[in-house]
């Protein structure tokens, strides 16, 4: 068949990459100063959207480039998420995601953030001069554990349903809500969210963020969680009421809040969430990992074979 023409956001290594692909001819890198001015005459699309909150809104606000789609027959987004690029991409041609390649990288950081908050790393780690603890100090303030308590999960897609089955073998019950009438993996109770706030003991939050997600955890929520929860975000900033959080860790309400995202993001200096108690800002970094990228370009080329062959896109939107 024809080779296909493809256009990209990507780094110039991207683009050798996707030159030695056997389907694809000419490639052509985008103009990042003009990330949505797509080019109508390219067969297929490998997009990205900017980071950050600051493009978001006037991004998915942005007006289509005259003509569009013109030529353009398959779009693939390389994020999970779909929230950051303008509306119009998605009233184009065929369009299919990045779901699920970063899920192992990210769970695993949430795993590392659970087992740190447990065992306080911050606090127990010795530097030179410091005083050795006495061992009946150390047994008055033992050390958390992740057995026999219960994980919270707010979204069960790659992510979550990779977490579930890391914390259940450290003994943990895992509780999960969920927009989708799909049925539960093995070992995941669906429940309605104010009962996942009455009863898990860490919550994660690794849900899409759309207009029903958004602000999801608020006061409200954080009146209804178990006293002292940990909360880690993964997700996206904008699901939770920063300010209703601050006001739950001042309280104690939420014991300690993980948030590898923020609302806004990047959180600017002197933002109240800084000085809140008990609070770990990471700068959207759990995605990362080396083999990232390549699991990225791989469904890329996954999908335009798959596209050339008239099958079904992997993560094909519907």
């Amino acid at each position: 068949m024809t080779k296909l023409t493809v256009a990209h956001h990507f780094a110039p290594a991207t683009g050798q990459l996707l030159a030695a692909h056997p389907l694809v001819g000419e490639i052509n890198a985008i103009d990042l100063s003009r990330r949505w001015n797509l080019p109508l005459d390219a067969d297929v699309l490998f997009v990205l959207h900017e980071q950050g909150d600051a493009h978001r809104e006037e991004d998915e606000n942005s007006a289509p480039p005259p003509g569009w789609p013109g030529r353009v027959k398959f779009i693939q987004i390389a994020s999970a998420g779909l929230d950051g690029y303008p509306k119009w991409l998605f009233d184009g041609p065929r369009i299919a995601t990045g779901a699920g390649t970063s899920a192992g990288p990210i769970s695993e950081f949430v795993l590392a953030t659970m087992l740190a908050h447990e065992k306080r790393l911050a606090s127990v780690v010795l530097r030179d001069g410091d005083t050795w603890p006495e061992p009946d100090k150390m047994m008055q303030n033992p050390l958390g554990t992740l057995d026999g308590k219960t994980l919270g999960l707010i979204g069960i897609g790659h992510i979550g349903g990779r977490v579930a089955k890391l914390v259940k073998a450290f003994g943990m019950r895992v509780v999960a809500q969920r927009r989708s009438t799909a049925p539960a993996p093995e070992g995941i109770e669906i429940v309605p969210l104010d009962t996942l706030l009455a009863r898990a003991d860490t919550i994660v939050v690794a849900a899409p963020l759309t207009p029903e997600t958004s602000g999801l955890l608020d006061a409200a929520a954080f009146a209804k969680v178990k006293h002292g929860v940990h909360l880690i975000n993964i997700a996206r900033g904008g699901i939770v009421d920063t300010m209703a959080l601050v006001e739950a860790l001042k309280s104690g309400r939420v014991g300690a809040a993980s948030l590898d995202v923020t609302e806004p993001e990047p959180l600017p200096p002197g933002h109240p969430l800084w000085s809140a108690p008990n609070v770990h800002i990471t700068p959207h970094i759990s995605w990362s990992s080396a083999g990232t990228p390549g699991r990225i370009f791989k469904l890329f080329a996954d999908n335009v074979g798959n596209f050339a062959a008239g099958k079904p896109l992997i993560n094909e939107l519907t």
